[in-house]
């Protein structure tokens, strides 16, 4: 039996991130990991995903962090365990979440600093999916129903607090190139083109 493998998809919001995940998980036979990291954490905590979900890919205010070091200076306050939990905290159980399941099984995993946390596997492929911003803002636009200027907005905030966390945990530049085995432009390639892109390189890559 050959030793496990794992794709590590980090992406911009609008781009198709997902899909493509989603398409070469189905194309190379194996699980597409995303919510099920979710799902662990939030099980573990015994709090609800929604909460979790809420604070993923981003970092709190000072005035959430302030409120949450007042929070446990105090006794009598009572709060749930995601309210106590700091963003490196959180960071850190998403993290041996994803560590468990590339030892475990072969996968395509979606976000969440894999491609950091996985940075030592030795059968790792980690891709960049990126697109064109009008495409991007159209995309946002269909998916969440509002006009174009409110999704411009989304993905301005979305990058920016992407980035932010990224470069907190990874000490990286989530748009950096040089970070990934391989970039893929959606806007050029289509979500099938890019997955067939990834699987040309994962065959290079990953003798598969």
């Amino acid at each position: 039996m050959s030793e496990p493998y794992v794709v590590t998809i980090s992406h911009q919001l609008g781009c198709g991130g997902a899909l493509v995940g989603e398409k070469l998980a189905q194309a190379l036979g194996v699980p597409f990991v995303d919510r099920e990291i979710l799902r662990a954490v939030s099980q573990r905590l015994h709090i609800a995903e929604a909460d979790i979900k809420s604070r993923e890919g981003r970092l709190s205010s000072f005035w959430q962090a302030f409120s949450r070091a007042e929070m446990l200076a105090d006794p009598i306050i009572s709060v749930s365990a995601d309210c106590l939990l700091s963003d490196k905290e959180l960071f850190d159980m998403e993290s041996d979440v994803i560590a468990r399941i590339a030892r475990n099984s072969s996968a395509v995993i979606l976000g969440r600093g894999g491609r950091y946390i996985l940075r030592d596997h030795p059968r790792h492929l980690s891709v960049f999916v990126h697109a064109q911003l009008p495409d991007r803002v159209a995309r946002v636009a269909g998916l969440f129903h509002v006009p174009a200027d409110v999704a411009g907005r989304m993905i301005e905030k979305n990058d920016r607090e992407r980035a932010a966390y990224i470069r907190a945990f990874t000490k990286s530049k989530l748009t950096d190139a040089r970070g990934y085995d391989l970039c893929v432009n959606t806007s050029c390639t289509g979500l099938d083109g890019a997955v067939k892109l990834i699987l040309g390189c994962a065959g290079l890559r990953l003798g598969i």
